[in-house]
């Protein structure tokens, strides 16, 4: 059987999981197709990849997120009103088309949704996040797009009930819907134990920079907690996608002279991600519903730092009461309670090692039970032999 993945690009560092996810499906069945594909570190020579001409004849031949970036941004989200790349695939693929067409985004799946009328193959749409409602309220157009969507595709796929929720309000049929939860790879992101002394807490917050993340309620918690917190220390990694966002981190940092306890890195190569996370005691995601809609869904970097033993201080958002286990694996407050989450991290701060330890275990125990990708992908197989 061959699944053909569609992306806008291949691959966000975002959906980095997805890379392991594909990995684990049995060999040959994998086939990626997107008019912008990046060969770094989440690419695969054993997957067959459909390579726009510019990109396969050398030209734009991008091997990082940070290669052509203006260009990919531009060419990308023109396929949106000009899908060229849709037509040229439709060339390639009339002769032998793949048994199932599976698209990345509620977006993506409204794009290549009459390749796969034109192909008569069955299409296949995960759903991540923004798809959910942010995309409807700043281009309400996609409302009635995703109506017919929900009418053609196979199966769409989320990663929780609350996923599944949030499509049956946009009016998907409950019988079209399939779970299945993002998991990190467990045989990379190993158990490493460590002793935290009380009077310490090394925090990271690793997420790109966008307002649904938090960072900001972040760093009032740090500013609250930290005089009574010397050993308290906070450090942000992750692409700066929003410079007003950016902007405003920056001054709070320099307003509330915070400089000497908290870092500003930027992203952390995935493959890097495992021992950076170990140089850390716990890691802080206090999520957040925007303005616009927009909320996370099942943030993996969760599940990464519970692997490694990291507890973590996050809010009742979205899926993060399923990743992480309140008072058992962490600790969840409410969104935008910098107070409480301030509260937190001056009990993981005086905390000591015994207790400590008993986070860090049950962590690791919570991701090895609830999770894990080649459990994820072996659902993802039986539901591709399903609708094929």
């Amino acid at each position: 059987m061959r699944v053909l993945h569609l992306f806008d690009y291949y691959l966000p560092s975002t959906l980095n999981w997805v890379s392991y996810l594909l990995r684990y499906l049995p060999e040959g069945m994998v086939e990626i197709g997107a008019p912008w594909i990046i060969r770094g570190s989440f690419w695969q020579s054993s997957f067959r990849e459909y390579r726009y001409p510019f990109q396969w004849l050398g030209l734009l031949d991008a091997r990082t997120e940070a290669d052509f970036p203006l260009f990919r941004r531009l060419f990308t989200r023109s396929q949106r009103f000009l899908p060229t790349y849709a037509y040229w695939l439709a060339g390639h693929l009339h002769s032998q088309p793949p048994e199932v067409l599976h698209a990345h985004f509620g977006p993506v799946g409204c794009l290549y949704a009459p390749l796969a009328r034109q192909l008569r193959r069955p299409l296949v749409v995960t759903f991540y996040g923004f798809d959910y409602e942010q995309i409807l309220n700043r281009r309400p157009s996609f409302r009635k797009k995703y109506q017919q969507l929900f009418e053609q595709a196979a199966c769409m796929v989320v990663a929780s009930p609350f996923g599944a929720a949030r499509l049956a309000a946009l009016g998907c049929p409950a019988e079209r819907v399939a779970i299945i939860p993002p998991s990190p790879d467990l045989s990379f992101f190993v158990f490493q134990p460590k002793t935290k002394p009380a009077g310490q807490l090394r925090l990271a917050q690793v997420a790109t920079f966008t307002p649904k993340k938090g960072h900001l309620t972040t760093l009032e918690a740090v500013r609250l907690a930290r005089p009574h917190c010397p050993g308290l220390h906070l450090t942000l990694a992750g692409e700066r996608y929003d410079s007003a966002l950016c902007q405003q981190v920056a001054a709070f940092i320099r307003q509330h002279r915070l400089e000497d306890c908290v870092s500003w890195l930027g992203p952390v190569e995935h493959r890097r991600m495992p021992s950076f996370l170990a140089t850390f005691d716990a890691v802080v995601h206090p999520s957040q519903r925007t303005a616009d809609g927009d909320h996370e869904a099942s943030p993996v970097a969760l599940l990464e730092a519970q692997a490694v033993g990291l507890p973590v201080l996050a809010t009742r958002h979205a899926d993060l009461p399923l990743l992480v286990a309140h008072e058992q694996t962490g600790v969840l407050v409410a969104e935008g309670d910098a107070e409480a989450l301030a509260a937190a991290m001056c009990r993981f701060h005086h905390m000591d090692a015994v207790e400590y330890e008993g986070f860090a275990q049950r962590a690791r125990a919570h991701v090895e039970q609830r999770f894990g990708v080649r459990r994820s992908a072996e659902r993802l197989r039986l539901l591709y032999e399903s609708i094929a």
